[in-house]
């Protein structure tokens, strides 16, 4: 019974399976008129072309701060996503925010389903979807997918980008505060580190705090940079330039051990 109760507390049930801790139940009261206007905001502007609505972070595991969390919403649609949908995305993103204060912001993270089902993406859309969100709208495929344990190749599909992230996402930092800016590059510190180890360490924590006192252990050398990355991630550092500073430094040195 102890082990068990170890695995759970370590983001793993008692078989050693990933938990997935995001649930519609877990929506609290003051967040449920903004889901709703995002979900009917996207039927209405993307009719016929979406597949299932999800959610991911703080909102769906119960632990959002008004005012202050973000609302992350992964879309599959049925077609592929052109300059329509993104522009559809980005109105949204743009506008939701300002209608409804609760959420500081509003993420949107689609894929086209004929590629979300593809093999290929076993250790990316298929894991997100069956432990990293829950779905809110349409068809679940989570139910098509099988559960996971712990490991590298899961680790690398989502964070084995760090070469290139920021050339992707440099776009969107444009419009975006400096200290977001600092935040989205703390928070993908701090993930990288931790999940390219979290299969040594038999864990799978989401808490940001569990991440960093884990990878500290697996990266003594970098403990310092890996919690400079925490206190940007947390918006108690905020400066852009000195957080790509540490994402070109700390990046380098976060290899899969």
């Amino acid at each position: 019974m102890e082990s068990g109760m170890q695995k759970l507390d370590k983001g793993l049930d008692k078989d050693g399976f990933i938990q997935n801790l995001y649930s519609p139940k877990n929506i609290a009261p003051e967040f449920q008129e903004v889901v709703s206007a995002v979900v009917d905001s996207l039927l209405r502007e993307l009719p016929g072309q979406i597949d299932g609505i999800y959610l991911y972070g703080s909102v769906p595991r119960g632990i959002a701060i008004i005012g202050r969390s973000d609302l992350d919403v992964s879309i599959i649609l049925t077609t592929p996503i052109g300059q329509k949908e993104k522009g559809v995305f980005k109105h949204l993103s743009d506008t939701i925010p300002k209608a409804y204060p609760q959420v500081s912001k509003l993420d949107i993270d689609p894929g086209f389903l004929r590629d979300v089902l593809q093999p290929t993406e076993k250790y990316h859309w298929h894991f997100w979807i069956k432990h990293c969100c829950c779905c809110v709208w349409g068809n679940d495929l989570s139910n098509e997918f099988p559960l996971y344990k712990p490991s590298i190749e899961i680790g690398q599909a989502l964070n084995g980008d760090l070469s290139t992230f920021l050339e992707q996402i440099s776009p969107s930092f444009q419009t975006m505060a400096g200290g977001d800016v600092a935040k989205v590059i703390g928070k993908k510190l701090v993930r990288a580190a931790y999940y390219f180890v979290a299969e040594q360490d038999g864990s799978w924590y989401t808490d940001l705090n569990q991440c960093v006192a884990v990878a500290k252990r697996y990266y003594p050398n970098q403990s310092d940079d890996i919690e400079l990355a925490h206190q940007y991630a947390l918006g108690q550092l905020t400066s852009k330039v000195e957080a790509l500073e540490l994402y070109e430094r700390l990046s380098k040195e976060l290899v899969v051990n």
